[in-house]
């Protein structure tokens, strides 16, 4: 029983962990599409996959396309302030980035047309 129990457990975790990370490495073409896309704007980090996740709004300051070091993998990596003025930087997955579109939000996935998941319908903009 405790065998089936730790085997569920750790199913759990390694599809939660999976859906995690739809669209972090992806192609360059697709990598500096997106970089392109948002450089500047005013973009919501929200996975909806993640359990407890906030929705926080944040203004890019810079966009870069790195190498994975992985095949031929290239990642997003975004510079913003926080409400504290702090510099953060972060690579980005897209289907857990959204953008103002039209009266709602979308992803940059979507905008992009990558296949994913956002696992939430989208967003209120007002943070």
């Amino acid at each position: 029983m405790k065998k089936s129990i730790f085997l569920l457990f750790a199913l759990f975790l390694i599809s939660n962990s999976l859906s995690a990370d739809q669209l972090a490495y992806i192609s360059k073409a697709d990598a500096e599409k997106a970089a392109a896309l948002i450089k500047g704007k005013t973009i919501i980090l929200f996975c909806g996959c993640c359990t407890d996740d906030e929705a926080v709004k944040v203004k890019i300051l810079k966009t870069e396309v790195k190498y994975t070091g992985y095949e031929d993998y290239y990642e997003v990596i975004i510079t913003y302030k926080n409400i504290e003025g702090d510099e953060i930087t972060v690579a980005i997955d897209l289907a857990y980035v959204w953008m103002k579109y039209k009266k709602t939000t979308q992803t940059v996935g979507k905008a992009l047309n990558l296949e994913h998941d956002p696992c939430s319908e989208p967003i209120s903009w007002k943070q």
